[in-house]
């Protein structure tokens, strides 16, 4: 299995990391062909790529690993209706995006994923401007701009764009073996009369509330998210860190649980101050919740899923394989001839430095 695993990560890595000159290209012809149509149109069309390509990723993630993928909740009935969504979970690892696409893949909804990410997340070559043209949302830690925020944000609220928009608003990863990052948020709660939350960080308002603020009558609804990665409470009953992109992908986390609470947008508040303790309180009830998967006692969390009523979801095996073979296909005219050499290497260099200067022009404006 460890040979398997190795094989798999390094396959995995290589193609999806290889093909992002030859994603780029495709991107590019779309993107010139729309120019001269109407943004929904472009953003259609983008759609179905970025879909495309982030079910090669679950091919590698999920059908290779394959892992269970175990949902609670309101997930059945949720992921039946076509709608936007506001999506809200909880951050502990590097996973926690991919969780995301196997959500969004089982809602048919994979391609209309935009996150709202930290800001150094710009620098990636090829994908740091790509992520920004599909719709995502770059914030900057202790620097916060509203303006730019709000003006992505009001690219969204065209009504034929739709939209998951995805934020982690503890806004960096609870992580036990870093405990001062912990140790930080519960002297917060304290500091500002909070309950203590025993297993996430507290979460931050400003990005919620900005995000609702402007496109709260475009949601639909807001998704309560909150993953769990078996495996991260050891035989003594201590929490410890949830497996990060590497690991998942050498197939060391067997069962992901994926509890989803859908809470219409009529209940969500509109004001700031409101939000912040509506936040909160969501919070505080994640915290119960995870306390099933985090107990002390390996009994309780044996038999979580019987308890809480999860139901194994399993995805199709073309719904990821058709990707790794169109990717496959696109990948032959660049290995095999030598016009195929010499545009991958001038989309990787070209393009590595028009994504650089749109980040420098960005950075000024």
């Amino acid at each position: 299995m460890g040979v398997i695993g190795c094989m798999r990560y390094a396959l995995g890595s290589v193609m999806m990391v290889g093909v992002a000159p030859e994603y780029l290209g495709v991107w590019l012809v779309w993107r010139g062909v729309s120019l001269a149509l109407p943004p929904w149109v472009y953003q259609w069309g983008d759609d179905k790529l970025y879909s495309l390509y982030q079910r090669l990723v679950l091919f590698f993630f999920e059908t290779c690993t394959r892992v269970e993928v175990v949902m609670y909740g309101d997930a059945d009935e949720a992921l039946k209706k076509k709608e936007s969504v506001l999506y809200l979970a909880n951050h502990q690892s590097t996973v926690d995006w991919l969780i995301a696409d196997m959500v969004a893949l089982r809602g048919g909804s994979l391609g209309h994923l935009r996150y709202v990410m930290k800001n150094t997340l710009q620098l990636m070559p090829l994908y740091g401007h790509y992520f920004y043209a599909h719709g995502c949302i770059y914030v900057k830690r202790g620097n916060f701009n509203q303006g730019k925020m709000i003006a992505s944000l009001d690219y969204l609220r065209n009504p034929n764009i739709p939209t998951w928009l995805i934020i982690f608003p503890e806004g960096t990863r609870y992580y036990p073996g870093t405990p001062k990052v912990i140790q930080n948020s519960e002297q917060f709660a304290r500091d500002h009369n909070l309950q203590i939350l025993q297993h996430h960080l507290v979460p931050k308002v400003k990005g919620t509330w900005l995000v609702t603020k402007h496109l709260h009558d475009k949601f639909d609804a807001l998704y309560d998210v909150s993953v769990f990665y078996e495996g991260t409470v050891d035989q003594s009953g201590v929490r410890g860190n949830a497996p990060q992109l590497i690991e998942f992908l050498l197939g060391k986390c067997k069962r992901v649980h994926i509890h989803i609470r859908r809470i219409p947008m009529s209940e969500v508040p509109r004001e700031e101050d409101s939000l912040r303790a509506w936040l909160h309180n969501l919070y505080a009830e994640k915290d119960k919740l995870a306390e099933h998967f985090f107990s002390k006692d390996a009994t309780q969390r044996a038999t979580v899923q019987k308890t809480l009523g999860g139901r194994v979801s399993h995805l199709g095996l073309w719904s990821t394989l058709s990707s790794f073979i169109f990717f496959t296909a696109l990948s032959v005219p660049f290995l095999c001839t030598k016009m195929g050499h010499q545009l991958y290497l001038h989309l990787l260099m070209y393009g590595t430095m028009g994504s650089y200067a749109w980040l420098a022009i960005r950075s000024v404006c």
